[in-house]
């Protein structure tokens, strides 16, 4: 997992004023009234974002997104094929094929 900082939206509650009819001679018949509306309002935010990992088995070691695999010795005229095994190219052998 990592953080990324993101704008995000949100309701901002505010105070708004209106003026209703009312009884009030004194006021010529209008009241103030209070009531809670919200408005849109943005503001900065981490937000935590995920990503797969691969984990190679053993014997094997990551390069870049792949897993390869690891020969304890390494091969002389050939490739490692899986962890300690080497395929060797034509004419040699052995574990590292450096018998020819």
């Amino acid at each position: 997992s990592y953080a990324v900082t993101v704008q995000e939206s949100y309701a901002h509650p505010f105070d708004q004023i209106y003026y209703t009819r009312c009884t009030d001679i004194l006021n010529w018949f209008k009241c103030t009234r209070h009531r809670i509306s919200y408005k849109t309002a943005y503001r900065r935010g981490l937000r935590t974002m995920y990503r797969r990992r691969s984990q190679c088995c053993p014997g094997y070691y990551e390069s870049g997104n792949y897993c390869i695999p690891l020969c304890t010795e390494e091969c002389v005229h050939g490739r490692c094929v899986s962890p300690d095994t080497c395929h060797c190219e034509p004419g040699w052998g052995g574990t590292d094929c450096s018998s020819g």
